[in-house]
């Protein structure tokens, strides 16, 4: 039997996310998980470098990448706090 336990996907549909270009992803770019899978999330391309246009449009604004590869950033949506509304 397996010794491994199922963990909660740190990833969830909504996250902002930064990625890397690397040997295994194409381009380097900012976005939001679209949907989580096993060990991979497709994500929406939104912020890219403008050399980089091709291979976006080629992606189609979306494709899939594996945890190992994501990092979150940004804030959530639900962390406005009081503080924050008093600032403005």
């Amino acid at each position: 039997m397996d010794n491994q336990t199922e963990k909660e996907p740190e990833f969830a549909v909504g996250d902002k996310i930064t990625v890397r270009k690397s040997t295994d992803v194409p381009v380097s770019f900012k976005g939001t998980v679209s949907k989580v899978y096993t060990n991979s999330a497709m994500v929406t391309i939104e912020d890219f470098d403008p050399s980089e246009r091709t291979v976006v449009e080629d992606l189609k604004y979306r494709t899939i990448v594996n945890f190992k590869h994501l990092r979150k950033s940004g804030k959530s949506k639900k962390s406005t706090t009081p503080k924050d509304k008093d600032k403005k």
